[in-house]
């Protein structure tokens, strides 16, 4: 391969199925990809815990960049990278980037009655599981948020309003795919890939080829900060409305069509 390859990805929806969370169709990908040791950086909504578990259950040991950019976690020792701005928490080196969950918290207490609005922190571990699809260990995970507050509406919500007094606050919503988002004004997933394409480029030494996976609005930033954005369809087959350059659109959704942008785009760097 000729030059350095990183590799940004969404979870839900992209390297995982919309329904029943699977990445089996992406594990040619997945195993091509371990063999060339090329960086896979999850980019996610999901919490710290949850994407160490996944991590572990695939047998790997890389950055992640958990809750919407609310920072950026490192291994302890990877690849002996010096890291700028890192703090230690839960034996990996943090860059912060978001809100804290405290702050966020009390924002939204604050205010969900009035806005008819129910966050992660109001639903027990059997309503989280059951709207998500999650196991109960799962949505105990998913429960232990730093940087996010995960909310739900009834419908009526006045959110336009809700997230002016937000931005008055110095937060912002964002739209996932099951959940809309409180967290940080300054925090999105585009700007905490920036900063670790930074710090890869720098400890590498040289320029590295970036391509970003994800399937929903707030995957956005994150595609625009790549070289190679790549694009997963809905279950329907619908595409979220994006235009960049160099935009490649996966033919299925979830992981069967991870596997094939992946596996694409890994093809034409090693003919």
């Amino acid at each position: 391969m000729g030059r350095s390859v990183l590799i940004f990805t969404d979870l839900d929806g992209s390297l995982l199925d919309h329904d029943g969370y699977s990445y089996e169709c992406a594990r040619p990908a997945l195993d091509r990809i371990r063999r060339l040791s090329v960086p896979l950086v999850f980019v996610t909504s999901k919490t710290r815990v949850e994407v160490e578990r996944l991590q572990e259950k695939m047998g790997l040991r890389e950055p992640f960049i958990p809750e919407n950019g609310g920072g950026i976690f490192f291994p302890a020792g990877y690849r002996n990278f010096h890291i700028p701005g890192g703090v230690e928490r839960g034996g990996k080196t943090l860059i912060p980037l978001g809100r804290s969950y405290p702050e966020i918290r009390r924002f939204f207490e604050e205010r969900k009655t009035r806005f008819g609005v129910r966050g992660a922190g109001d639903l027990g571990v059997e309503e989280l599981a059951e709207i998500t699809g999650l196991t109960p260990e799962e949505a105990r995970l998913a429960k232990q948020r730093e940087f996010t507050e995960p909310f739900l509406d009834d419908g009526d919500a006045q959110l336009a309003l809700l997230g002016e007094e937000a931005r008055l606050e110095g937060l912002k919503i964002t739209r996932g795919g099951r959940f809309h988002h409180l967290i940080g004004i300054g925090q999105d997933k585009g700007e905490a890939v920036k900063r670790a394409l930074r710090i890869f480029r720098d400890n590498l030494g040289e320029e590295v080829l970036s391509i970003g996976i994800g399937d929903r609005p707030n995957d956005v930033t994150m595609l625009a900060a790549v070289d190679i954005p790549v694009l997963i369809p809905h279950p329907d087959g619908r595409y979220e409305d994006v235009d960049l350059p160099n935009l490649r659109k996966a033919s299925c959704p979830g992981s069967r069509g991870w596997n094939e942008a992946v596996t694409g785009i890994l093809d034409a760097q090693d003919p």
